[in-house]
């Protein structure tokens, strides 16, 4: 009886094990990155064409209206204007987000003109993005030099790197700027006195 009794234990004990094993094997379910990639991509703009106008007001024309349109996302426009007369630069960003294929537009100050067109994605990204970066002039007395380097960025904590050249001699060096700063701050450098900016970047922190 104890030989018949053993093997039908055994079934039976199989027979639990195997009901039981799929609750406890089962694997947890892994939370699924797709909503937020899609929302990522989604507000990504993508296709972007960029262009500048001439701005009429009363008798004052400049070339200062910067406009960007994307086939995808959700945009603002972002120009980078220039005082013509004190050479300085500076950064406009435009008061409304559009969603594709809508014209997002804005405009320098007055009689100022505009060099570049940038799309900034809305909501922003993260990191370091959409840097934009530009040279001036340097007045040390009579020394005049096309040696500062700025860079504007959307997002981010950034320095500003500048690389130079030497005139006199063709050298090149780098110079990196000494501050960090928080979009959308400008971080500017110099190039040592006399020389040029030739290269301008935005380096993350």
């Amino acid at each position: 009886m104890f030989r018949r009794t053993f093997p039908a234990l055994a079934v039976a004990l199989l027979g639990l094990s195997a009901l039981s094993a799929p609750a406890q094997a089962a694997p947890a379910a892994e939370p699924a990155p797709a909503a937020a990639t899609t929302v990522s991509t989604l507000s990504a703009p993508t296709g972007c064409t960029t262009s500048i106008e001439w701005v009429a007001e009363g008798s004052n024309y400049y070339y200062g209206r910067g406009k960007v349109t994307c086939t995808t996302g959700r945009y603002k426009v972002k120009i980078q204007c220039r005082n013509a007369q004190t050479g300085v630069g500076y950064v406009v960003y435009g008061s409304q987000a559009v969603n594709a294929p809508t014209t997002a537009t804005t405009t320098c100050y007055t009689g100022n003109v505009a060099e570049k067109v940038y799309a900034v994605q809305d909501p922003p990204g993260t990191g370091v993005t959409g840097c934009a970066p530009w040279m001036e002039w340097v007045h040390e007395g009579s020394n005049h030099y096309y040696g500062r380097g700025r860079v504007q960025c959307d997002t981010g904590s950034y320095r500003v790197r500048i690389q130079c050249r030497n005139l006199q001699t063709g050298g090149t060096y780098v110079v990196n700027g000494y501050q960090t700063v928080t979009a959308p701050n400008v971080a500017t450098t110099t190039c040592y006195s006399g020389n040029v900016a030739e290269v301008v970047e935005a380096v993350p922190q």
